[in-house]
């Protein structure tokens, strides 16, 4: 072959060569969320504490947000991306409307608690509420439910709408634990959102009332079903169903006879 021809495959060859390396996607690192632990709330148990764990969704602050008006004014913004917290609802709404009060995460945009740390002052002992990964939104302690006070909490599993946040335009569930923390149980299902119960005293029994995602939209709104659910307070469990399935798709061949 002749010489200038030689040079030449060996010039495509090696142009080839690093084009072929330069396409190739960039390995990014995983990045690692920091743990934040916030700030003791006592929430009506006496001599034990609570503290809420979890870490932000958008942890960096730019340097074009320090250079705000309001960045350089105000010096709780500049501890606002690593705000873990759990403040006493004041709006005259209640995600728990029975309870006395009720306590929610306020920066649930911005932050996601995942756990929470309970500590005995006297005993100095701690435990967190889960070996699990929730995403908590809110909790109230009921003292007049059952023969033993329960903790009513709202959580999120999955990201329902996909928008890389857990909150509460994802599927909300109910879980109830003893006062303590202890024997933490799931009461409704991770892909019906939990938005109402009712409670009766005469049976010590709470019935969930859920919504059901049916048009498949990824949101709940008017259109889609809604459940009930039952539970014993002083057992409590995965909810039963009151309506089965048969009877609810008689009545909807019913409704959609016409």
């Amino acid at each position: 072959m002749h010489f200038y021809s030689m040079k030449k495959l060996h010039l495509l060859f090696l142009l080839s060569f690093f084009t072929a390396c330069t396409d190739q996607p960039k390995v990014v690192p995983a990045k690692n969320i920091s743990l934040v632990i916030g700030n003791p709330v006592s929430f009506g148990l006496n001599n034990v504490l609570l503290f809420p764990v979890g870490g932000n969704y958008n942890p960096d602050i730019t340097e074009a947000e320090k250079e705000t008006e309001n960045f350089r004014e105000d010096k709780s913004l500049k501890y606002s991306s690593t705000s873990a917290s759990f403040s006493v609802n004041t709006s005259s709404t209640l995600y728990d409307r029975n309870a006395q009060s009720e306590w929610i995460n306020s920066h649930e945009e911005d932050f996601d608690i995942r756990n929470i740390l309970f500590y005995n002052k006297l005993t100095g002992k701690t435990y967190p509420l889960t070996n699990d990964t929730l995403h908590i939104l809110s909790f109230a302690i009921h003292y007049e439910y059952a023969d033993s006070p329960l903790i009513f909490f709202r959580v999120v599993k999955k990201d329902v709408n996909e928008d890389g946040k857990y909150n509460s335009k994802d599927a909300v569930m109910l879980f109830v634990s003893r006062e303590n923390g202890k024997h933490l149980i799931q009461v409704t299902p991770e892909n019906e959102q939990f938005f109402d119960y009712f409670y009766y005293p005469e049976t010590k029994t709470i019935l969930v009332k859920t919504a059901i995602d049916i048009d498949g939209n990824k949101q709940f709104d008017l259109a889609d079903e809604t459940n009930f659910r039952e539970m014993k307070l002083n057992a409590p469990a995965f909810g039963r169903e009151i309506f089965t399935q048969g009877l609810k798709d008689s009545l909807k061949h019913l409704m959609n006879k016409n």
